[in-house]
Parts: structure tokens; sequence; C-alpha cells
């Protein structure tokens, strides 16, 4: 008996009915490039292996890398603002 009651529910479930497609146009910002990519500096080469367990020379290794770092963080700091603007002097 239960089964007769289930039957309609489930012949009529097929008759749901369907939403219409609704089709829109959205407009999307494409990027821009704003600087060349071949004007991208180099990253510096890493040194930890270079590093000897010996100070003095240790600290020479690291303090060239340091101002190679800076001289690359200035250049990419230039590229960015070529995109950007220039930053807020702190």
């Amino acid at each position: 008996m239960k089964k007769r009651h289930l039957l309609p529910f489930v012949l009529l479930a097929g008759c749901a009915h369907k939403p219409e497609v609704e089709i829109r146009e959205v407009p999307v910002i494409s990027p821009v490039k704003c600087v060349d990519p071949k004007a991208i500096p180099e990253e510096p080469p890493r040194v930890g292996q270079r590093l000897t367990g010996n100070a003095r020379q240790d600290l020479e290794i690291v303090a060239g890398s340091a101002q190679a770092l800076r001289t690359w963080g200035q250049a990419m700091r230039g590229l960015l603002e070529q995109c950007v603007g220039k930053a807020p002097q702190q």
C-alpha cells in the first residue's frame, strides 16, 4: 500500500520546472603589461653554499650578497613604480 502512495510523486518528479538559461555579457578587465619582461633584472645568486664557517670570510660573502640584493631590490622597485606610481615616502 505504501508503494502506491509514492508512485505519483516519483512520476511527477520528472516534471519539475527547469530554470531558464540566461546569457549575459560581463566586462572583464584583461591584464596589461606595464613593464617589458626582459627589463626584469636577474635575482642575485644565493650564497648559502659559499659560506665557510670562518666569520671574517663569511662576513665578506654576506656583505657582498646584501649589497647585490639591495641593488636588485631598488631596480625591482623602479620597475614596480613604473606600473603603479611612486610609493609614499616613510
